[in-house]
C-alpha cells in the first residue's frame, strides 16, 4: 500500500470513529443527565431526548420532568417540567476571557404545592437546585433565561383549578459570576414579567449577590388589576369572605443584607364589595372575623377614591421577620379618612437603607433587655423602700 493510500485509510478510519462518537454522544449525555436526576435526594427526574451541537459548545434537553419522591404521579402534577432546556457556552463572556455557561428554559412549568405534611408538600426546599443545574455542565452558569414560563401555587383546602398561577413569564437573571464587574454589592441583575390570575400584569426586578453567605438582595414587585372575585376560593378558605366585585393591586419593595431586611408591602383594593361567606360558620370567633371583614371593606374605605389601602412596613432579621401591626392600622385609617395612596412604587427601599437603619438592630434588642432589667431593678428597690419602716430620730426640744 502506497503512502498516499495509507494516509487516506487513516483519515477514513478517524472520520468513521468521529462519526461513531458523534452518533453515540447524545445517548451517553442522556444517560448522564438521567443518572444525575435520579441521584436527587427528595426528587426524581428524567429526560426524553438529548441533542448535541458541538460547533457552538451546547446541548439541548427535550422533555425534562422532575417529581417529588413519594407523591402520586397519577395526579400528573410534576414539581418541574420543561419542553426544552438549552445549555451552552456563553460566547460573549468567552470573548472577555471568562469561560462560563448560559441556560435557556423554554415553556418551563413549576408547581409549588403546600400540603399539611412535609412529605406531601413539594416546594423544592430540600435540594440545592443551583448546584444540581451546574452538575449538567462543566462551567458555572452566568445567565439563566425563561421563556413562556408558568408558575402555580396550591395550598391546603384549595382545588387544583383554583391555584394561584403566573403565566407567560419571561425574563433573565444575568451576570451571576460577576463577569461584567458591576462595582456594586448586588452584581447579578434580574427582571421578570408576566400575568397572574389570567390577565393581571405582574413585574418583578432587582439585583442580588448569589454567592453571599447571608441573603443579599434588592427586590421590587408590582401586581396590578387583579379582579378580586377570581380569588374567592382563597378568600372563602382563609377569611370566610366573598368578593362580589373589586380590583386588587400590590406593590412591594424589600432589601436584605448582613442577615437583616427592610421593606414594605402596599396592597390596594378598589371598588370593593366584600361580604361574609355564605357558608355556615358555627365558630363564634370566626363569625366575629367575618363581621370585621365586612366592616373593614365598607367603613374603612376611602370614599373619594373608592379604595382601601395600607402600607405595611416590615424590618428585622432573616430568622425573625416582624411586621408593624400598629403602623399598618394607622396606614389604613389614614388612607380611609385623609388621602389615597399613590399607586406606584416609592423607590424608598435599598440595601443602603438596610445597612444604615438596621446596623444596630441586633444591638437594640440587647439594649432593650438591659433597659428592661434596669427598670425592673429600680421598681423592686422602690417597692422595698416603701415596705421598709422609716426610722425617725428624736424630735428637737423633747
Amino acid at each position: 500500500m502506497t503512502r498516499r493510500n495509507r494516509i487516506l485509510v487513516t483519515i477514513a478510519v478517524l472520520a468513521a470513529v468521529l462519526i461513531a462518537v458523534r452518533a453515540a454522544l447524545p445517548y451517553a449525555v442522556k444517560d448522564y443527565v438521567n443518572r444525575t436526576l435520579h441521584g436527587l435526594q427528595a426528587y426524581d427526574g428524567s429526560v426524553d431526548d438529548i441533542d448535541i451541537a458541538l460547533w457552538r459548545g451546547a446541548y439541548r434537553i427535550d422533555g425534562i420532568r422532575i417529581d417529588k419522591r413519594g407523591k402520586d404521579k397519577r395526579k400528573n402534577v410534576p414539581f418541574f417540567s420543561s419542553e426544552r432546556v438549552d445549555l451552552s457556552v456563553e460566547w460573549r463572556s468567552l470573548a472577555k476571557g471568562s469561560l462560563v455557561s448560559e441556560v435557556l428554559f423554554t415553556a418551563p412549568r413549576l408547581n409549588l404545592i403546600q400540603e399539611k405534611s412535609a412529605q406531601e408538600s413539594q416546594l423544592g426546599k430540600e435540594e440545592n437546585w443551583q448546584a444540581q443545574l451546574e452538575e449538567l455542565v462543566p462551567f458555572r452558569f452566568n445567565t439563566i433565561e425563561l421563556r413562556d414560563a408558568t408558575i402555580t401555587f396550591l395550598a391546603p383546602g384549595i382545588r387544583t383549578q383554583d391555584a394561584l398561577k403566573a403565566e407567560h413569564v419571561n425574563g433573565k437573571l444575568t451576570n451571576l459570576t460577576n463577569v461584567v464587574d458591576a462595582n456594586k454589592e448586588t452584581f447579578a441583575d434580574f427582571g421578570l414579567q408576566g400575568t397572574v390570575l389570567d390577565d393581571a400584569p405582574m413585574k418583578i426586578d432587582g439585583s442580588l449577590d448569589p454567592w453571599a453567605q447571608q441573603p443579599t438582595f434588592d427586590v421590587n414587585l408590582e401586581v396590578k388589576r387583579v379582579a378580586l372575585p377570581k380569588v374567592n376560593p382563597w378568600l372563602r378558605q382563609y377569611i370566610k369572605a366573598d368578593a362580589e366585585s373589586g380590583d386588587f393591586e400590590l406593590f412591594l419593595e424589600i432589601a436584605a443584607a448582613d442577615g437583616k431586611f427592610k421593606g414594605y408591602a402596599k396592597p390596594i383594593l378598589q371598588n370593593v364589595n366584600i361580604t361574609s361567606s355564605a357558608e355556615q360558620e358555627d365558630n363564634p370567633l370566626r363569625k366575629l372575623w367575618e363581621g370585621i371583614v365586612e366592616f373593614a371593606a365598607n367603613v374603612l374605605e376611602n370614599k373619594q377614591e373608592d379604595q382601601v389601602a395600607a402600607r405595611i412596613p416590615f424590618t428585622g432579621t432573616i430568622d425573625d421577620p416582624k411586621a408593624s401591626i400598629w403602623a399598618t392600622i394607622a396606614s389604613v385609617v389614614r388612607n380611609a379618612f385623609v388621602s389615597a395612596f399613590a399607586r406606584s412604587l416609592e423607590g424608598s427601599i435599598s440595601l443602603r437603607d438596610v445597612k444604615k437603619n438596621l446596623k444596630d438592630y441586633s444591638g437594640d434588642e440587647e439594649k432593650n433587655e438591659k433597659a428592661k432589667a434596669k427598670e425592673e431593678k429600680r421598681q423592686t428597690q422602690d417597692e422595698s423602700e416603701r415596705q421598709t419602716p422609716k426610722k425617725f430620730g428624736p424630735r428637737s426640744g423633747s
